[in-house]
């Protein structure tokens, strides 16, 4: 029994001591706690209404300077349901539909709350502005919503072909003489016509079918 507990002993002493001689041939013990942990982010984007995107402000950018100090535009809003349209290139055209000696200025617009196109005509003198279609409808025209035209041009023609009356003959009237620049419309295969400035507002003039 004495042999057996003397066993146990030098058992447990070299148990006990065994740190000690590791530490005597000059081994370190180093002992690592590494804390994990887990967080997660959500990222919520809310769009308010009211707010300019990061693109109104690029295209607000490129209208002509004269146009945004009038204050017409508010952002790139005319009213609470009329707002510029960038459907069209180029964005805008700037000539003297007028023929005061200033450059006026027309741009795509749309009615947002019934989805009619058209466009909006600014006077570069006056600031008058001036609705074609968009829920408009002026003289001559075939409808107050412009939607299907996706080409347009300026006109510089002093005489322009004669346009087609209701029964799709060649107007008696002739041929359509102006002084000034008109702005050409059409929608592709098919044609269009001129919106041009008459002396006291806009008119429409139909040429092709």
């Amino acid at each position: 029994m004495r042999i057996l507990f003397s066993v146990l002993l030098a058992s447990i002493f070299s148990a006990c001591t065994l740190p000690n001689e590791t530490q005597s041939t000059g081994q370190k013990i180093i002992h690592d706690t590494i804390e994990v942990v887990t967080v997660q982010i959500d990222t919520v984007f809310i769009e308010k209404s009211g707010e300019r995107s990061p693109s109104d402000f690029i295209i607000a950018a490129m209208l002509p300077d004269w146009l945004m100090q009038t204050g017409i535009l508010k952002g790139l809003s005319l009213s609470d349901h009329l707002e510029l349209d960038c459907r069209l290139n180029p964005m805008y055209f700037e000539a003297d539909f007028n023929g005061d000696g200033n450059l006026d200025v027309v741009f795509p617009i749309i009615d947002w709350q019934t989805k009619k196109k058209g466009f909006a005509v600014v006077h570069g003198t006056s600031h008058d502005l001036y609705i074609v279609g968009a829920g408009e409808l002026i003289k001559d025209a075939l409808s107050d919503d412009m939607s299907g035209y996706d080409i347009w041009k300026i006109n510089r023609l002093k005489v322009n072909p004669p346009g087609l009356d209701e029964f799709g003959e060649i107007n008696k009237n002739g041929p359509l003489h102006l002084e000034n620049p008109s702005i050409q419309i059409e929608a592709s295969d098919i044609g269009g016509g001129q919106i041009y400035w008459n002396g006291s507002e806009y008119v429409y003039f139909h040429q092709t079918c």
